[in-house]
């Protein structure tokens, strides 16, 4: 299987939620497990908006502990889709040779066409410094899914990437839904509008970008098909919103300029989107080096309540 192939299937198929469970059940009787519980928190938000190398990155640490080789698995596809093929072969020639030889990562031996003569050779390049021995598991590599009939289980409550999103989204819509009620009022006092304005708006409505339609491709991440109905015009009242809807799409589709995000905040300052579009601004100023970008970041962290000001802060506070 070509090695990109099978990182995008370990990204769609790995069990996050039961993964982010298991870590937060060992971290209820291990501190260290309860940070790094935390961390891939982070690392699955990460992963959801499309930042690969920086969760590639965060995930380092994590690949050091006793964790199951789905984990390491993870690593590996991360490290895929950030640095290429040959950076993803060096970390799966770190890991020890138990990791190396577990039956979870059959599929990666074979892509990276495996000699077992790389198990003689000194493992140069650890992942973390005083990582502790990989931990076979003995175990299924994820936690079971609890169900009503085991009661006796305690069920953590953990927010997985699919939940993160959901909950964004949801804020995004309750957004455009007042946005749109509050167009509906200004509909309402337009009676008295010329009739050859009307006919002209009836002409171009076929033009109007349909938001919702826009909404529900983005969440099932068809940002191709979004980008194509994002090419009309906003709906009076909309214009934050598509606006918006413009910069992540291009954004996902790697076509946004530092200076769009920038242009956006001087349009709308008190814009619902205002922490997204900074934190993309913000990630975009890392990639490219700019300096600026602490100061972004550090303007989010700041942004109390917002879904990113807690992912800026962290990220701010690894460096």
């Amino acid at each position: 299987m070509d090695i990109r192939t099978l990182a995008e299937r370990e990204l769609s198929e790995l069990p996050l939620f039961d993964m982010t469970e298991w870590l937060a059940r060992k971290g209820e009787y291990d501190p260290s497990f309860r940070l790094v519980a935390s961390e891939f928190g982070v690392i699955t938000t990460l992963l959801d908006h499309g930042y690969y190398e920086e969760a590639s990155e965060r995930i380092v640490p994590l690949l050091g502990m006793k964790v199951p080789a789905a984990f390491h698995r993870l690593g590996l596809a991360l490290e895929v889709k950030a640095n290429g093929r040959k950076a993803a072969k060096r970390r799966f020639r770190s890991f020890s040779s138990a990791v190396i030889q577990h039956a979870d990562l059959a599929e990666w031996r074979q892509a990276f066409k495996f000699d077992k003569k790389w198990l003689g050779l000194p493992l140069v390049v650890g992942l973390a410094a005083g990582a502790l021995v990989f931990w076979p598991d003995t175990e299924p590599p994820v936690v079971p899914v609890v169900t009503p009939n085991e009661s006796d289980q305690t069920v953590v409550e953990t927010v997985t990437e699919e939940e993160a999103l959901a909950e964004r989204l949801e804020e995004l819509e309750a957004e455009v839904a007042r946005l749109e009620e509050e167009n509906e009022k200004l509909q309402e006092s337009d009676e008295q509008k010329p009739k050859e304005a009307t006919e002209e708006a009836q002409d171009t409505s076929t033009d109007v970008v349909p938001l919702t339609e826009v909404e529900a491709l983005v969440q099932d991440k068809k940002y191709e098909r979004a980008d194509q109905l994002l090419d009309g015009k906003a709906k009076a009242g909309q214009e934050q919103a598509v606006g918006f809807y413009r910069l992540l799409v291009d954004n996902k589709l790697e076509k946004a300029e530092i200076a769009d995000y920038a242009a956006y905040i001087e349009s709308y300052p008190e814009s619902g989107y205002k922490a997204d579009v900074l934190w993309m601004k913000g990630i975009a100023e890392k990639k490219a080096n700019d300096p600026a970008y602490r100061e972004t970041l550090t303007t989010v962290s700041e942004m109390e309540g917002t879904y990113w000001a807690p992912i800026a802060k962290s990220v701010l506070e690894e460096e």
